[in-house]
């Protein structure tokens, strides 16, 4: 007996140690221990964060002078000598270029065509304000005729109604002889011929009474249209003897008045280019010159740009914008501002001008059009920098510390347009939490409602759901599978 006791004792231990030795080798050949639920849905999670977040817009710009000045031609005239090259530095008052003699004959010439133009002008402006003999006649004559034509209308209806009555009596005397002649005719006093006969009379009354009814109707009509007819004759004839004011007429003479001042105008100043004999081109201010735009010997017509003339010491960084980005750009954001060159060069600036209005640029192919937001960066240095050349920006649009942050694909968004993420609990069930999202950055975003430590879903579905119970990886080990992968 006690030799069978200490068999099954030995059998049972063997088998024990067959079971873990199996155990130990199916543990061996399964991959890293999961946590959470064994049959629960497999998820990528990480812990909420404290962290710094710092948004930024990145654009490039060209750096341009902010004070600039762009000398115009005032005449039509030949340049004769220019005296300045692009990078020569400039004092205002200084003689840029001279103009050739100016041919007072051309002047003189130009100068009769305006007189004549002025002249004309106020023929017209005079006919505007005082009507001709002949026109208020005209427009007596249409009022005249229109006030007759409502007489005789009015005649024609009065006509009209006194036939309508006399043709309503005679209907109601072939209506009263054909009832008669029907009663005889059932009665076999009156032949069918007669009762024919009452029944035509009858039908060419109704006929009657309704012509004039409708010939009256006709002429009314007639009679409305007549007195709108007179109503605008008699407001043009008030119009030309001013008895009414006209608005089409007042702005027509306002017109007029208006190109008179400005032929005036402009003869005054080909008066004033007559008296000039040669003309000198100075610069309105200090700086240096950037741009020639004409030659010895051009021809040139008023507004054509001659020199321009920059201030190197005060330059700016203008850039366009995506429109994506409207609702963040505002003056006053801080930029980093960065040119790349055999040296680079690195300063920061400020958005001082955001444009009101999104402008439209062109592709460089010309084959499509695109929106963007024009903005200017007031630089705090421009050591190394020179007009003309392009930089790198970033505008810094939100910058906070110490926030709550979790991965940017942690966060989903339902039908309402409501922020969510799956938190993981200690017993490996999800818990669907509302949060808002601030700051954000390529990395993380600032979100509320959550705890550092706090285990979030990264990879979340739609298939996930509140209460659902999942499984994920030791953090330590899913830092090693993301790294590898």
């Amino acid at each position: 007996m006690k030799i069978k006791k200490k068999l099954v004792v030995a059998i049972g231990a063997t088998l024990i140690v067959l079971v873990m030795g199996m155990s130990l080798l199916g543990t061996q050949n399964k991959g890293p221990v999961l946590i959470g639920d064994p049959q629960g849905q497999l998820v990528n999670v990480e812990k909420a964060i404290e962290a710094d977040i710092q948004t930024k817009i990145s654009a490039t710009g060209m750096v341009k002078a902010d004070k600039n000045e762009t000398v115009l031609a005032q005449l039509n005239t030949q340049v004769e000598k220019i005296n300045v090259e692009v990078g020569d530095f400039v004092k205002k008052g200084d003689v840029l270029l001279t103009y050739e003699q100016e041919t007072k004959e051309n002047l003189q010439r130009d100068l009769e065509k305006l007189d004549l133009q002025i002249q004309s002008s106020k023929i017209l402006l005079n006919q505007m304000q005082s009507a001709s003999k002949q026109s208020v006649m005209g427009a007596e004559t249409a009022v005249a005729n229109a006030e007759k034509n409502i007489l005789d209308l009015e005649d024609s209806i009065k006509s009209i109604e006194t036939s309508l009555e006399i043709s309503k009596k005679s209907l109601e005397k072939a209506q009263n002889n054909y009832d008669v002649t029907k009663q005889l005719h059932s009665e076999g006093l009156a032949a069918k011929t007669e009762l024919d006969d009452a029944e035509q009379a009858l039908m060419n009354a109704k006929d009657q009474v309704n012509s004039l009814e409708t010939k009256i109707q006709s002429t009314k009509k007639s009679l409305e249209t007549a007195k709108m007819q007179q109503e605008s004759a008699q407001y043009d004839l008030d119009v030309l003897l001013n008895k009414v004011e006209d608005q089409t007429k007042l702005e027509n003479i306002a017109v007029k008045q208006n190109e008179i001042a400005s032929l005036t105008l402009q003869k005054q100043a080909l008066l004033e280019q007559l008296e000039k004999a040669a003309v000198n081109v100075i610069a309105p201010m200090d700086g240096v010159i950037s741009e020639v735009k004409v030659q010895d010997g051009s021809y040139v017509a008023p507004g054509a740009e001659l020199v321009k003339i920059i201030n190197p010491d005060q330059l700016v960084v203008k850039a366009e914008i995506s429109p994506y980005y409207a609702a963040q750009l505002e003056t006053g954001l801080k930029v980093a501002v960065k040119y790349n060159g055999s040296t680079t060069v690195e300063t920061e600036g400020t958005v001082s001008m955001v444009s009101p209005v999104a402008v439209q640029k062109s592709a460089q192919d010309k084959s499509a059009t695109s929106t963007a937001i024009p903005i200017e960066v007031a630089l705090d240095s421009s050591k190394g920098l020179k007009e003309g050349l392009t930089v790198d920006l970033k505008i810094i649009t939100s910058d906070v510390k110490d926030v709550i942050a979790v991965p940017l694909l942690a966060t989903m968004t339902d039908k309402e347009d409501n922020n969510y993420l799956f938190v993981v609990g200690e017993d490996g069930k999800l818990s669907k939490r509302m949060v808002k999202q601030g700051a954000a950055d390529n990395q993380y975003v600032q979100v509320s409602d959550l705890e550092v430590g706090d285990i979030v879903v990264t990879n979340p579905t739609e298939a996930l759901e509140d209460g659902m119970s999942v499984r994920y990886l030791p953090f330590e080990e899913a830092g090693e599978q993301n790294d590898s992968n």
